[in-house]
């Protein structure tokens, strides 16, 4: 813990000296979270993230530099404490008769380090984005494509490159309706796994030859590919109050595959749960709500049902085989968020955001790893200098 706060406050004092050109945020927020691994055995944490961002964009220019560190404590399961440095570069450039088009692209690099205990969730990872926009007067267009490249030093084998492809159209109409439909496209390839077996007949060491017999297996890398569809209706209920209704669905473009899930949950949705690894159908909802005093309210929830490519369920937690079939999910998702920003006319301080949080997962399986339900309830505070 003494080291992380150092790393913090060596950074934070830095920036305030050294570079007082950039736009600075600092936030510090702390969670209770009731079921830290999401396990049908909870086991309950209290957790601090401290999130610093720094931004700078050159004068009479569209480029943007800006880096983020966000450090993990943990009260109780302080072994599992890690951190997260990234780098990012973007830029957008207007086109068209009144520049009424946009492209945008941009590069961002993710360091990930944990503690020497759970140092396999290191990764570095490197993202790259191409964005277009048009508006055509009657609609919007959005088109892109975005490259990942991630690289788990101590688990190879999952290491992966992913690409996407999106297009989508917004259209809003004369009754502040907006229409939003999207198809995106994905592919995620795993790395190649190398490995040596050896066999050999030994001598006695008085002059008889040992033979020793070599064999290096190549497996070809594999991959995960999916389509997903996405419609949403957003409506201004009133000047202050909106709402949007959302259908998801995610069609998997692969056959059987040997990927399984991470049954322990840590801070990484990805390895937990892989979105390229089942097929879903879902709702979402959202209530946004701007309140009197610069406050605002958001409330909202989603029901998703997914199903699972090649992971078997386990009936219990000695079933190590998987003798319960096919792997399916019914997960309900819950959550508001209410926050409060005062803002300041001063050199130090542009606003100060106060925030506080509640999401609830109740995750229905037919395998007994992630059968779960899980409660956070946090708050946090957010300066703007």
């Amino acid at each position: 813990m003494k080291v992380f706060n150092y790393i913090y406050l060596s950074i934070f004092f830095m920036t305030q000296l050294l570079f007082a050109q950039f736009s600075k945020n600092l936030e510090i927020s702390s969670y209770l979270d009731d079921n830290l691994y999401r396990s049908p055995d909870a086991v309950a944490d209290l957790f601090t993230n401290m999130d610093l961002s720094l931004d700078y964009r050159l004068p009479s220019s569209t480029v943007n530099f800006s880096y983020n560190g966000s450090f993990y404590f943990y009260r109780d399961a302080n072994e599992r404490n890690f951190s997260l440095h990234s780098l990012n570069l973007s830029l957008y450039h207007s086109f068209g008769d009144e520049e009424q088009h946009t492209l945008y692209m941009g590069a961002d690099g993710l360091l990930r380090i944990d503690t020497e205990d759970y140092n396999y969730y290191d990764y570095t990872q490197l993202y790259l984005y191409l964005n277009l926009r048009l508006d055509l007067d009657f609609i919007f267009l959005k088109s892109g494509y975005n490259f990942r490249v991630r690289d788990y030093r101590n688990f190879p084998e999952l290491s992966n490159n992913r690409h996407y492809v999106y297009l989508q159209m917004n259209k809003s109409f004369e009754t502040r309706t907006t229409l939003i439909l999207e198809s995106d496209l994905g592919l995620k390839s795993f790395a190649g796994e190398e490995i040596f077996s050896s066999s050999g007949m030994g001598g006695n060491g008085r002059g008889m030859s040992q033979t020793t017999y070599t064999t290096s297996i190549t497996n070809s890398s594999s991959s995960l590919s999916h389509l997903i569809l996405l419609a949403r209706v957003a409506q201004s209920v009133q000047e202050k109050l909106g709402l949007y209704v959302q259908y998801k669905q995610q069609i998997s473009l692969s056959d059987q595959f040997n990927y399984n899930n991470a049954d322990s949950y840590y801070q990484d949705e990805e390895i937990f749960d892989d979105p390229f690894s089942y097929e879903s159908r879902g709702w979402a909802s959202q209530i946004t709500w701007l309140l009197p005093w610069s406050a605002k309210m958001q409330i909202g929830g989603d029901i998703n049902a997914k199903t699972y490519i090649s992971e078997q369920a386990s009936l219990s937690a000695s079933d190590t085989v998987g003798l319960g079939g096919p792997r399916s999910d019914e997960q309900k998702v819950l959550y508001a968020n209410l926050s409060k920003t005062f803002y300041f006319n001063k050199k130090w301080l542009n606003l100060l955001r106060i925030n506080f949080y509640i999401n609830y997962i109740d995750n229905f399986s037919n395998s007994y790893w992630y059968n779960y339900k899980n409660m956070v309830l946090g708050a946090g505070i957010q300066w703007n200098f």
